[in-house]
């Protein structure tokens, strides 16, 4: 029982960067994954030790691919551009880790060509 209370933060903090910063809507969006779905990728995230930073934007990134898969390009190009000014941050703070960042920008790179969309640096 001790180590519930921090991973319960850590998905409410997971789900309020998504929703704030990023502008993405965690529930009642039918483009979001499911509930057992979300709770999944939240495992993920911290079972792989992300920060609630990298998790959160673990989860975008995995968002942007879907979103752009399905051709909803007005909705992915501001979610690109949120996505960048972040990390940008993120990573001048130490708050997201460069190895973690080229992981997720080679899986949004890979999106991108497959969607015919200009790659990003």
């Amino acid at each position: 029982m001790f180590g519930f209370g921090e991973r319960k933060k850590y998905n409410g903090v997971v789900d309020t960067k998504l929703n704030n910063e990023y502008q993405i809507q965690t529930s009642g969006n039918s483009n979001f994954p499911g509930v057992l779905a979300y709770l999944e990728l939240i495992d993920d995230a911290w079972n792989s030790k992300m920060s609630e930073d990298e998790g959160a934007l673990y989860i975008a990134t995995l968002y942007y691919c879907g979103i752009l898969k399905d051709g909803q390009f007005e909705e992915a190009t501001p979610l690109l551009s949120r996505i960048i000014s972040i990390v940008r941050f993120g990573l001048s703070k130490g708050m997201i880790s460069p190895e973690r960042w080229e992981k997720f920008l080679r899986a949004i790179n890979k999106s991108n060509k497959d969607a015919s969309v200009p790659e990003i640096a």
